[in-house]
C-alpha cells in the first residue's frame, strides 16, 4: 500500500453522496447472486453494464452496451449464451 488516504479530503456529506450514487451496485450484485439461470445472470450483468456506461461522459460505451444488451435479450442471444455455457462445461470435463 502506498500510504495514500484518498478519503481523507472528503466530507461526511461527500462520502454519503458517493455511497448513495453507487448503491445500485449492491442491488445488481444481489440480483446476480439470486439469479439461478445463466440467461437471467446475463441480463443482470447487462443491466449493470447499462447503468455503469450511463455514468460516463462518452456515448460510444452507451451504444456498445445497448447493442450487446439487445442481443443478449433476444431469443438468439439467449440460445447463443446457453451454447457457449455448454461448450465451456464440456471443455472443463
Amino acid at each position: 500500500m502506498s500510504g495514500h488516504n484518498y478519503e481523507a479530503n472528503l466530507s461526511i456529506w461527500d462520502k454519503i453522496r458517493i455511497i448513495q450514487e453507487w448503491a445500485p451496485v449492491a442491488t445488481y450484485i444481489q440480483a446476480f447472486l439470486a439469479a439461478k439461470d445463466v440467461n437471467d445472470k446475463a441480463i443482470v450483468v447487462s443491466d449493470a453494464a447499462e447503468w455503469l456506461s450511463a455514468k460516463t461522459q462518452t456515448k460510444l460505451d452507451d451504444e456498445f452496451v445497448s447493442h450487446v444488451s439487445a442481443i443478449l435479450r433476444s431469443p438468439q442471444g439467449e440460445d447463443f449464451l446457453r451454447w457457449v455455457v455448454v461448450k465451456v462445461e464440456e471443455a472443463k470435463a
